[in-house]
Formats: structure tokens, sequence, C-alpha cells
């Protein structure tokens, strides 16, 4: 039995939520190694400097033992005052994404001025997305929350077919909408950009999709119009 997209699609996220726990994981572990050497460095440099404080100390008290010699002490020099250390500000991701179902156009904006647009397809059904299946895309104000590989994965669309390979092209962008497996994705069928298509998801022509890739990244925001 073959596996439908939602569950390429899951199976695609936990591989790679492994591969992130792991990088995590050697960070920590480099992140020890590093402040272990900086301990060790910094208690050998500690014994260091209290060897030429102890000669001075020795030296102020032979001086201050021989008469007729005034004893000098020195006043240690004030520490400049210490600049106020400001917290780092959040990067917010440089570009946001307007997708228009009316007019089949998906925008990239910077600074509320658009600078891209492509054709897409949307769900085969106008209006709101009301449950799982309706054939409906949703609209609102989302998310991007996973870029994933979707090269691989296959999905028959009940049209007698079968499965077919390449049904998302190269990549499936995931949004955060409420509704499981809801994204921008390529298609093998690119002469159904500008319809009314998809089982719910936004789709675009595979070579516009790369174009787009660079302007998105997890956190990037997105509106869908009607």
């Amino acid at each position: 039995m073959s596996k439908s997209y939602k569950d390429q699609f899951k199976e695609e996220s936990v591989r790679r939520r492994q591969r992130q726990q792991k990088q995590i994981a050697a960070v920590i572990i480099l992140i020890g190694v590093l402040v272990s050497a900086a301990i060790w460095y910094l208690d050998g440099l500690s014994k260091e400097q209290q060897v030429p404080q102890q000669t001075s100390q020795q030296q102020s008290a032979q001086t201050a033992e021989q008469p007729g010699q005034e004893v000098k002490t020195e006043t240690p020099a004030a520490e400049p005052p210490k600049e106020e250390q400001k917290q780092p500000e959040a990067v917010k991701p440089a570009y946001t994404i307007l997708i228009d179902k009316s007019e089949y156009k998906l925008y990239v904006l910077k600074d509320n001025e658009v600078i891209k647009q492509w054709g897409v397809a949307v769900g085969a059904k106008p209006g709101q997305k009301q449950r799982a299946g309706d054939m409906t895309t949703p609209t609102g104000n989302f998310e991007v929350d996973e870029i994933l590989d979707a090269s691989y994965w296959t999905h028959d669309f009940g049209d007698g077919k079968g499965e077919i390979k390449g049904a998302y092209g190269p990549n499936f962008i995931s949004m955060v909408t409420g509704w499981d497996g809801i994204g921008i994705h390529g298609t093998h069928a690119p002469e159904s950009i500008g319809t009314m298509v998809s089982e719910g998801c936004v789709r675009m022509r595979n070579g516009e999709l790369l174009e787009l890739l660079p302007y998105v990244e997890v956190g990037t925001k997105v509106t869908i119009r009607e």
C-alpha cells in the first residue's frame, strides 16, 4: 500500500527533527569542550600572575625597612565606566509572501513593495477551508514552519493514473494553518497553473518554486486572501 503525501510529509519532518537534535547535541558537546579549555587556561594564567604580585609585595616590605627612604604608595588607576551592553534585537525575516487566490498569483514583498511574482494554482473549491479534504485553500495570515525535500514524494490523485512521481516538485514549503499538510509546492502538471485544481495546497511551476526558495525561511509570514 502506497503512503499518502501526509505520511511522507510527517516522515520527512521526523527525519529533519532528528538531524536537528543530533546537530544540537554536537554543538552542546563542543561548547562543553571549549568551556573546559577556557577554565584550564584562566586557571593557569591566574597562577602565573600570583608570582610577580608576591615579588612586588616583598620589594615593598624591604623598602619600608630601609631608614631614611620614603615609601611611596601607588594609587590604583580608576577603572573606566563600563558601557551598557545592548541586547541584540531579534532578526526578522526580510520578505513576506502574499497569495491572491482570485488572481492565481504569489507575490514576494519587501517593505510592502512587490519585488517578485509568479502564477499559482489553488484549491478546487473557493472560500474558506472548513474541514480536511474539502479541496479548499485556507485564507488568513500564516507562517512557514518547514522547507522539505519533496523530490521523492508520490501521490495518487484518484484519476486512475495511480501513484505519480514528482507530484510535489522539488520542495514542499510547509505552513502553520491549523490544517495538516497545507503548503506551497511544485507540480508534475505545469499546465494546471492559473486554475482551481489542487486539494488545498498552492502549486507553482517547479522552476519558479526554486526561484522562490531564496526569499523564504522558517518564520516567513504568508498571507492568503480570496
